[in-house]
């Protein structure tokens, strides 16, 4: 009876540690379903997160891309910007000489060539270019190189232009070419 009993105590205890037990398998089969899903959530959210990675290193790419493009472009275009100014340059200069021979040999030709000037002065200023020239205007060192003097006596004609030899211009509020000129200047007599 003595072992009878303590194999019924030992059978009551071996079967509450077996429940024990198996309350505690399944609180980690619970709890390894939870981690489960878990882990799950974190692969599908890292996979997003990779996908997005991914688009955000293509759109950069893109715009790598584009944005070298515009820089071709924009080298394009300063480069025509450029050669279109040098043809200015050369335009205005012939035409400059022509205007200076013209006035002193042929009052029609000049006319004519004044007739012209004024009607390009339109598409000048369309294109931001203004003509540095001359007239009876005091001499602006930032728009004039004064490559000779002439002597005056007049004190109102002192430091004011006396001729235009290279007409200069203004490109876009910048001067790109200084005019060249002769300016009065008062001597001592």
């Amino acid at each position: 009876m003595f072992f009878k009993k303590k194999n019924e105590d030992l059978l009551k205890n071996l079967d509450e540690r077996l429940k024990t037990l198996e309350h505690g398998v399944d609180a980690g089969r619970g709890r390894l379903e939870n981690l489960n899903t878990s882990i799950g959530k974190l692969q599908a959210a890292a996979n997003k997160h990779g996908m997005a990675i991914e688009d955000l290193l293509e759109e950069w790419e893109e715009r790598q891309s584009d944005e070298e493009e515009v820089r071709e472009h924009f080298r394009d275009f300063k480069q025509g910007e450029r050669h279109l100014l040098e043809l200015f340059e050369a335009y205005q200069e012939q035409f400059w000489s022509l205007k200076r021979f013209a006035d002193s040999r042929d009052e029609t030709w000049a006319s004519q060539i004044a007739l012209m000037e004024s009607n390009l002065e339109r598409y000048r200023q369309l294109c931001g270019i203004v003509v540095i020239g001359g007239g009876n205007m005091r001499v602006d060192y930032d728009l004039h190189e004064v490559v000779e003097t002439v002597q005056t006596d007049d004190l109102d004609l002192d430091k004011r232009i006396a001729d235009v030899y290279c007409c200069g211009y203004i490109y876009k509020g910048n001067v790109k070419k200084k005019a060249r000129v002769a300016a009065y200047r008062l001597g001592t007599l």
